[in-house]
């Protein structure tokens, strides 16, 4: 075997490959000693190479591979090998025989790592080396933050002889993508499914029954689930119960409501078997490069298994992992359920901005697409921002009309946003912006009935009044807004981790969705800095700086709402974001005339405010 330690210039590759060359005994070859004089003066005059210049260099290299793998030798070379291309030329001799190991990492570590050594390869160089690098999907990946020898540990662990080290049952798009993401980092991976049509071209090692997948573990054995919520989980379990061992492990990744997660954790227990609820955030992007990762449940079982999952997940740019335990039970799946609440939330107000600039203040696509890309330069900055703007951008390609324009108003749900609503009535937490926006997806389904009501009563008015105050106002009341929804989901998790006894800290919470995770946001920073200075925060908005960022944008938040109300655009979750403001602020409430309707015709009785005791009137 030859192993090819690849990356930009300053990852780290002759380290990690004399290492290896340590550990293993075989030979080591640094790509850099075999370029010819004049690629190695080309470079050393800061002139990128050309695939030309390249050509030579490369083959070189196959050589060397070619003559080892026919001598029955193994290898260990350097090399950059940024392009597909150019892996292909180098696997060609022996196809089967070379491993690519790609040491990931992000320009600014990298440059500030040049800068600090002496080599013909300037860093002035590096940007050219990021345009070249086609990141490899199939090779194995470590990030260079890691310690060297951990990164070598896990190369060493992909090549051993040996078998699978956990089962995947599920290889739908997530499941395949975060099987591709375990065998990247060197924990082999072996697949069920009950449809074996997607896995022909999976590349991923599969089972011909459960029986043979449990047969290919070794004991105690990890069994990660990614099948529908509900029954199909339980019907998985049950399945696999037969074959199952004391000490084995189920994880759950997969949006399982949180008490059917403590119901599978107490009954899997009390057999001796381990059960790990695992929220799983990032869509198949993040599975597959990285997602972001709320486990719960087994503790001992998460103390074993927790690297492998530590190797798959998300990183900031600082080298923070968005892996964190949660807690006991179904803490892990009820912060997904959380997060996935605020997701709803940021989307609908999101939208609903786009909603008020577009349909009311006449905004093209185009002009939106730059409006959202400098709001995300700011404090709005964040991936669904991000996405948006790409969304707005996105030209049909055989109508070549705006592709949003073309796209019908009815959203869908797969159930997390609206168990978020139950469970904050359930728990007596007010979440005005979530319920808003799932209530907004069940409107968006009565399409016909919307269509003649608008028959009825006429459309939204257009705007007339200054734009560019509207679009910065907007920004304002935006920010406001999502900062209420973040406030509105971590109270309820609060008072969740209090009611459920899982001592949730939020700050760990916060911390693993800044990576990885749909809502990460540059927000996130702060509303983390947040809950670690003061741990007992009772609500986000009575942080300092929030308090202070909210108050300087009250003004236009209030102006924006008006102007929707004025022109017929619905803001549902905006407005009750702004009235669960209000009526967070405010020292009196209303209630009092509530509290005595229910005495008058229930006699539910009252308290008072001048004197202590329970009363009651006859009206």
């Amino acid at each position: 075997m030859y192993l090819i330690i690849m990356g930009v210039s300053g990852s780290g590759k002759s380290t990690i490959g004399q290492m290896l060359s340590a550990q293993l005994g075989w030979p080591f070859y640094d790509g850099d000693d075999y370029h010819p004089p004049a690629n190695i003066a080309k470079m050393s005059a800061g002139i990128p190479l050309t695939d030309q210049d390249r050509a030579q260099w490369l083959e070189t290299l196959a050589g060397l591979i070619r003559s080892g793998t026919a001598a029955g030798a193994n290898g260990i070379i350097a090399c950059s090998a940024l392009k597909q291309a150019y892996r292909q030329i180098l696997s060609a001799p022996a196809p089967q025989q070379v491993r690519f190991v790609y040491l990931k990492g992000s320009y600014a570590v990298i440059l500030e790592r040049m800068q600090r050594r002496s080599h013909f390869m300037k860093p002035e160089m590096l940007a050219s080396q990021f345009t070249t690098l086609q990141e490899p999907e199939d090779a194995l990946t470590f990030e260079i933050s890691l310690p060297p020898a951990e990164i070598v540990q896990g190369v060493l662990r992909a090549i051993a002889p040996g078998g699978a080290l956990l089962g995947i049952l599920g290889l739908g798009v997530m499941g395949r993508s975060l099987a591709h993401n375990f065998a990247r980092h060197g924990y082999r991976p072996v697949g069920y499914d009950l449809n074996p049509e997607p896995l022909h071209a999976a590349g991923i090692p599969t089972a011909a029954s459960l029986e043979d997948l449990l047969h290919q573990l070794e004991p105690p054995r990890t069994l990660f689930l990614m099948v529908p919520a509900g029954a199909p989980v339980d019907a998985a379990i049950a399945s696999l119960r037969p074959g199952l061992q004391k000490g084995d492990v189920i994880i759950d990744g997969g949006n399982s409501y949180f008490s059917d997660t403590e119901r599978r954790y107490q009954e899997l227990a009390a057999a001796g078997i381990h059960f790990i609820g695992l929220g799983v955030s990032g869509g198949e992007n993040g599975a597959l490069w990285g997602p972001s990762l709320m486990p719960g449940g087994s503790i001992e079982a998460w103390q074993r298994v927790g690297p492998m999952f530590a190797a798959i997940a998300a990183r900031t740019p600082d080298g923070e992992l968005s892996v964190g335990w949660m807690g006991a039970g179904g803490a892990g799946h009820y912060v997904k359920m959380v997060h996935n609440g605020i997701e709803y939330g940021d989307m609908q107000l999101i939208a609903e901005v786009y909603d008020l600039l577009h349909r009311g203040a006449g905004l093209s696509n185009q002009e939106l697409s730059q409006v959202f890309a400098d709001w995300n330069r700011r404090e709005l900055h964040s991936y669904l921002i991000e996405i948006t703007v790409q969304i707005l951008a996105r030209e049909d390609e055989e109508t070549h009309r705006p592709l949003l324009d073309l796209i019908l108003d009815e959203a869908g749900q797969k159930g997390t946003g609206m168990w978020t609503a139950q469970n904050s009535l359930d728990l007596g937490v007010a979440i005005p912006t979530i319920n808003s926006a799932v209530e907004s997806r069940i409107l968006s389904a009565r399409k016909a009935e919307r269509l003649e009501a608008a028959r009825v009563f006429g459309g939204a008015q257009a705007y007339h009044g200054d734009r560019q105050q509207l679009i910065a106002g907007a920004e304002k009341a935006l920010y406001a807004s999502k900062v209420t929804a973040y406030a509105q989901g971590l109270q309820l998790l609060r008072t969740a981790s209090q009611q459920y006894a899982w001592n949730v800290d939020l700050a760990e919470v916060v911390r693993v969705w800044k990576a990885g995770c749909i809502i990460r946001a540059s927000l996130l920073n702060d509303i983390a800095a947040a809950y670690t200075a003061s741990p007992d925060l009772p609500n986000l908005l009575l942080d300092e700086a929030f308090s202070t960022a909210v108050r300087s944008r009250q003004s236009a938040w209030r102006q924006v709402v008006q102007t929707a109300v004025g022109l017929g655009i619905p803001m549902l979750a905006t407005g009750a974001s702004l009235a669960y403001f209000d009526a967070y602020r405010s020292a009196v409430l209303p209630t009092n005339l509530t509290q005595a309707q229910r005495d008058y015709f229930g006699a539910h009785t009252y308290r008072r405010v001048d004197k202590e005791g329970v009363f009651h009137t006859q009206w």
